[in-house]
């Protein structure tokens, strides 16, 4: 038998297609699928992103009307401050808490004889002192009727009395 020579036997790799070096091509349904799901994706992100900076933001304007500083504070400690010269006296009505008894509108309890209680003097609602000084600390209105709560009549308001020969801010004007 003889041999071969000159010639080799060399096994050689089919050659390689283009297209198996390429990713595959999305086509048809397949887009509309990807280019849903990321438009959700991003509808998605874009709504937490809003509820995160809304919540950020009441929560920053609470610390100021809770005392933080500001222009705010300073509305804050005027309505305080009307809380404060609203007179608290004793109710004389009925103890026994019937039909004809006060009810305080913040805590909707009965307002029992002998306990501390304050008129709001625009409207005349009638709440226990705990109740209303906490509900002026954050409101300037009445909790039942809106009324904007004033200092009783006969108050300056805190701002001090003229001295004398002087007259008011109010009083310099000349009528309209």
């Amino acid at each position: 038998m003889g041999s071969r020579s000159g010639s080799s036997t060399t096994t050689s790799t089919p050659p390689v297609a283009p297209d198996e070096n390429r990713p595959p091509v999305v086509k048809g349904p397949a887009i509309f699928s990807y280019t849903c799901a990321g438009l959700v994706t991003g509808v998605a992100l874009v709504a937490v992103v809003v509820f995160y900076c809304n919540r950020h933001v009441r929560r920053r304007a609470h610390v100021v009307v809770a005392g933080g500083g500001g222009r705010e504070d300073d509305d804050v400690r005027s309505v305080a401050g009307v809380a404060a010269k609203i007179p608290e006296f004793a109710y004389t009505g009925s103890a026994s808490g019937g039909e004809g008894a006060a009810q305080c509108s913040v805590c909707l309890g009965a307002v029992r004889g002998g306990e501390m209680v304050r008129r709001l003097p625009a409207c005349k609602h009638l709440y226990h002192v705990e109740c209303i000084d906490m509900w002026l600390a954050s409101h300037a209105t009445c909790p039942l009727c809106r009324t904007e709560v004033e200092p009783p009549p006969g108050d300056d308001g805190g701002r001090p009395a003229p001295a004398a020969g002087e007259s008011s801010p109010t009083e310099a004007l000349p009528p309209v």
